[in-house]
């Protein structure tokens, strides 16, 4: 489990050289990282934040911190087309990563 994007490919490199088809990668990765490793079968998949969604929550929560409508000890968050996130003390709960896999790569380009 790599939990640096630099690690996946460098974790999936290892796994591909020592010839291990027993071992399995997976972590936070980089789509543009990751997807050859995604296309040999190194890797099942990898883990990100939506970067599109990250972006909208965060623009949403600064709006709401400027017009003073989000509060400490508030508990959730109206996002827009997020729609109701959970808040722990001071963070808003985005929710499950996106999940990059060979089928899916190809449309990203970061």
């Amino acid at each position: 489990m790599a939990i640096a994007s630099p690690a996946v490919p460098g974790a999936a490199e290892a796994v591909k050289q020592s010839g291990r088809g027993d071992v399995k990668v997976t972590g936070l990765g980089l789509p543009n990282d990751a997807k050859p490793y995604l296309k040999d079968g190194v890797l099942d998949s990898v883990v990100l934040w939506n970067t599109q969604d990250l972006g909208y929550l965060t623009l949403h929560a600064a709006a709401a911190l400027g017009r003073g409508t989000l509060h400490p000890g508030a508990t959730s968050f109206e996002a827009g087309r997020l729609k109701t996130l959970r808040v722990e003390g001071d963070n808003i709960l985005l929710g499950t990563p996106f999940t990059f896999t060979k089928d899916n790569v190809d449309r990203f380009d970061f």
